[in-house]
């Protein structure tokens, strides 16, 4: 089972950033939303009774305190519930953001047997999975390196015996030179990683 994430404020700057401006959002709504109200009721009057007067005034200017009244409690409201909401549920995001980074971090620095893992409902998978199956053929091709690299070991050893028994060959002894340098360089190369199959060395 995919583990359940015990911090919803992950990235603390994206997730504010991204509450913040859906808060403005709602504001720039509302603000909109009287502003049409005041356009489209600009020339009509309106009767109504303030106690037991009556009263003539403009539609725009006898409905705006309601108006605004009931904007400012639809803000509040919304901005709290949406706030809450958005912290919630970015985390969605913002946590497979912060385990990319991670991983990616690991992968530069030659780690090749990490892996994503992520929670259930969070997006991205599919990133997820792309970024996981280049992880792993780098895994496997940088172990196969490592394979060629202790078979080319082997056979630099068997070959020093050979020379040892006095089997000599025209040569050899340049040959193993060589072989031993770039044996060397292969391990430089491939040991730079950390594979499945086997530790960075």
């Amino acid at each position: 089972m995919r583990p359940k994430r015990k911090k919803l404020y992950i990235k603390k700057e994206f997730q504010t950033d991204f509450s913040i401006k859906f808060l403005i959002l709602i504001a720039l709504e509302s603000v909109l939303a009287i502003g049409l109200f005041l356009y489209l009721s600009r020339g009509t009057v309106i009767t109504g009774y303030s106690g037991s007067e009556i009263v003539i005034a403009g539609t725009g200017e006898y409905f705006l305190p309601t108006v605004l009244l009931a904007n400012l409690a639809l803000i509040g409201v919304t901005a709290i519930a949406g706030f809450i909401i958005m912290v919630a549920y970015s985390h969605k995001i913002a946590g497979p953001l912060y385990r990319f980074e991670k991983s990616i971090d690991e992968m530069a620095s030659g780690d090749l047997t990490s892996r994503f893992n992520l929670r259930a409902n969070d997006q991205l998978e599919e990133l997820a999975s792309r970024i996981n199956r280049l992880s792993e053929s780098l895994d496997k091709a940088v172990s196969a390196i490592n394979d060629e690299a202790g078979r080319l070991e082997g056979c630099l050893i068997d070959a020093s015996e050979c020379q040892k028994n006095g089997q000599t060959v025209p040569g050899l002894d340049e040959k193993l030179q060589k072989a031993s340098e770039s044996l060397e360089k292969l391990r430089k190369a491939a040991g730079f990683f950390k594979t499945s199959g086997g530790r960075k060395s």
